[in-house]
């Protein structure tokens, strides 16, 4: 006991084992501090991330989340694509089958909205000309319980036009699904690949067993109809998905089936409706309803022209993008190649009531639809009639926008002639464009009303759009 009390005293005091407890004592506040300072450089690292990130986390997480969604939406379809040996190889195939380019043909695309029983005035099928149209599309039908659906009627109207074809060979007749306030039953049917699955096989049985030679889809409009309910469901995309089966069953069947579309002219709804580069992709050619720019609403409570060719100087803005010109090029740039643009010419006017019948100029005020046509819809014969029956009626040319009015009394039309429609063809042909969409037969002059005495030419409007597209050198 007292000799280990010693030795432990001798130890306490040895110089040798103090030194070694010193150096230990000092070494571990330095490996303290060491690590203090890598905690500190980890923690600077980390917020440094952090805030560099934070910008980018603040920006749109719904934008990030929807980039992440369609960057693997595209992987999906560029896997179906290779599943496919490729859409573009397969679409050569598809055209080397037909044994020629169908973008090599201008195309005079008409409207023919199908006649109900009860007005034997209507436009029948034995009254169109075999050779009037290069596409006839017979409309409208719907879209119901995700298929086609049509009526009795329609059935055998549609019959009656294909019987066309015996007369003209080249003649394709086409089905037109949707139409103004036609547009229910569209967003159900779009939802999902099943749903659009179950139309795509009502579509192939409507081309097989009536002998037709393709579809057209006039949405009017995707994403916009209640829009935020629908812009939640993407409608956008899904219209472009539902263009890419269409397509994709057309050459897994290995037929020549067409497919167009209608859409919009204005470039507000374009934004919202429309993947451009997608329409460019998948349709043989793109109707634009360049019409309608300017018609009577308490919203827009003036005179304007139906369907201008250019903008006039005192259009300013917004105002003059309402016009073929800047529409067409408008499309062009965002990807749509010119031999897909089909540009929709009306046979149709627009009425309007003026406020002062002393002011009679393009955007004057007026209060009203016109006492002409039915919601200011006027045809071009029930026109002719008006001025005809009216030798007060003052007929006026707007040099810049290419296209007539009239007016008389408060009673103020803007409509088109077959001058307006042909220097519309002249600008199809000098842009080299793919061709006219005509809207529609039904309201041009099928009945010869608005010829001279010993000229009663019929479809007026249309054939002049006709000769300078297709007659012409």
């Amino acid at each position: 006991m007292v000799l280990r009390t010693i030795r432990g005293n001798v130890n306490k005091y040895n110089p040798v084992i103090c030194d070694k407890n010193l150096a230990s004592s000092r070494a571990y506040p330095q490996r303290k501090l060491l690590l203090i300072w890598l905690l500190l450089i980890l923690t600077l690292v980390i917020l440094s991330a952090v805030i560099l990130y934070f910008p980018l986390l603040s920006a749109d997480t719904l934008t990030l989340f929807t980039l992440r969604k369609s960057v693997t939406r595209a992987s999906i379809y560029s896997k179906a694509q290779e599943q496919n040996n490729g859409y573009y190889k397969l679409l050569d195939i598809q055209q080397q089958q037909m044994g020629k380019n169908k973008d090599d043909e201008k195309v005079v695309s008409c409207y023919y909205d199908t006649p109900n029983n009860q007005d034997n005035n209507q436009l029948m099928p034995s009254d169109i000309h075999a050779h009037l149209c290069t596409h006839i599309n017979v409309a409208f039908a719907r879209v119901v319980n995700k298929s086609i659906s049509l009526d009795e009627q329609q059935y055998k109207v549609l019959s009656q036009v294909v019987k066309l074809k015996n007369k003209n060979p080249k003649l394709k007749v086409m089905l037109s699904v949707g139409g103004a306030g036609n547009d229910n039953g569209f967003s159900e049917m779009v939802v999902d690949h099943a749903s659009r699955k179950i139309f795509i096989k009502s579509i192939k049985y409507i081309l097989r067993n009536y002998s037709l030679d393709g579809i057209d889809l006039d949405w009017e409009f995707p994403a916009v109809h209640n829009s935020q309910y629908k812009l939640e469901k993407r409608e956008r995309q899904h219209f472009s998905q539902l263009l890419h089966e269409i397509r994709s069953e057309y050459i897994r069947e290995k037929r020549d089936y067409l497919l167009t579309v209608a859409v919009a002219a204005p470039e507000t709804l374009v934004d919202v409706c429309y993947d451009v580069d997608q329409l460019n992709m998948y349709t043989d050619f793109v109707n634009i309803m360049t019409y309608d720019f300017h018609y009577f609403t308490k919203f827009t409570p003036f005179t304007g022209l139906n369907s201008p060719l250019y903008a006039r100087p005192t259009e300013q803005m917004y105002m003059a993008t309402l016009n073929i010109n800047y529409t067409v090029n408008m499309y062009i740039n965002k990807g749509l190649d010119r031999e897909k643009i089909v540009v929709g010419i009306p046979t149709y006017g627009h009425s309007f009531t003026l406020v002062n019948a002393d002011n009679t100029r393009v955007g004057s005020p007026a209060s009203s639809y016109g006492t002409l046509g039915g919601l200011g819809f006027v045809n071009y014969p029930d026109i002719c009639t008006y001025i005809n029956k009216h030798n007060t009626v003052k007929i006026k040319q707007d040099e810049n926008a290419k296209v007539p009015y009239l007016y008389n009394g408060k009673e103020w039309v803007s409509y088109d002639t077959p001058k307006s429609v042909m220097e519309k063809a002249k600008y199809i042909k000098d842009n080299q464009l793919r061709g006219a969409m005509i809207y529609s037969l039904n309201a041009d002059d099928y009945g010869g009303v608005c010829g001279s005495e010993g000229d009663s030419l019929k479809f007026p409007l249309s054939q002049s759009v006709k000769n300078v597209l297709l007659e012409y050198d």
